[in-house]
């Protein structure tokens, strides 16, 4: 079966509220961001950073944008350690540096951002930059899938139908084309008809024994 890899490379476009009021203009936001990011506020930082790149309330700076995300990252903002790391690989006001991406990425990551483990086996998956390794694919997705990325439940649902790196296995395949499905994957549901036509009566009981496990499993973890 042939079947679509997914990519997700998307920036955060959300404020967080540490200078940024609603009732304010976009401007009077800048202001505020702009003061509180120079004394060191990682969170006006991200703003800032955010006000730069999508050129609300200053015209947009994607060099200004790379620099506030770049301060704001190093001092642990999660949000701004991914969108850094997604400009380091597309290249955005900055030569492309897939290792720095990289680096980024998994700053983001071990603190469980979903986007920034997705983004990190897309990278190994294609070998966008390095060396294919579906072994780091595979960990990275799973990661993800775990943390409720419908994206990864698809390229690892993909890996398992193909055989990339972990043996074929059409129960778990289903499993989690169900699972991105549940969460609104369209093109998840119409591989689910298509596999649903090939596989046993017995596979298809095992995937359902499977999927429910792991949304215990997933669900107990993140009570912890």
């Amino acid at each position: 079966m042939k079947l679509l890899l997914l990519g997700f490379l998307l920036i955060y476009a959300s404020v967080s509220l540490a200078c940024y009021k609603e009732e304010l203009s976009d401007h009077d936001n800048f202001t505020n961001c702009k003061y509180l990011a120079e004394k060191g506020d990682q969170k006006a930082q991200y703003n800032l950073a955010l006000m730069f790149r999508t050129g609300k309330g200053i015209d947009q700076d994607l060099v200004q944008a790379f620099t506030w995300y770049r301060q704001a990252a190093e001092q642990g903002h999660i949000k701004a350690q991914y969108n850094l790391a997604l400009m380091y690989q597309t290249a955005a006001a900055t030569d492309r540096d897939i290792e720095q991406a990289i680096e980024w990425y998994q700053r983001a990551a071990s603190a469980d951002n979903d986007k920034a483990q997705f983004n990190l086996g897309l990278i190994f998956h294609k070998g966008d930059g390095v060396a294919s390794n579906y072994a780091a694919a595979f960990d990275w997705y799973t990661k993800a899938a775990q943390n409720g990325n419908a994206n990864a439940q698809y390229n690892l649902a993909v890996m398992y139908d193909q055989g990339l790196g972990i043996q074929q296995d059409y129960a778990m395949a289903y499993m989690l084309w169900k699972l991105a499905a549940d969460n609104g994957h369209q093109l998840a549901q119409m591989n689910l008809d298509t596999l649903t036509e090939i596989m046993t009566p017995e596979q298809l009981k095992l995937s359902q024994t499977l999927a429910d496990k792991w949304k215990s499993e997933t669900a107990s973890q993140q009570d912890n």
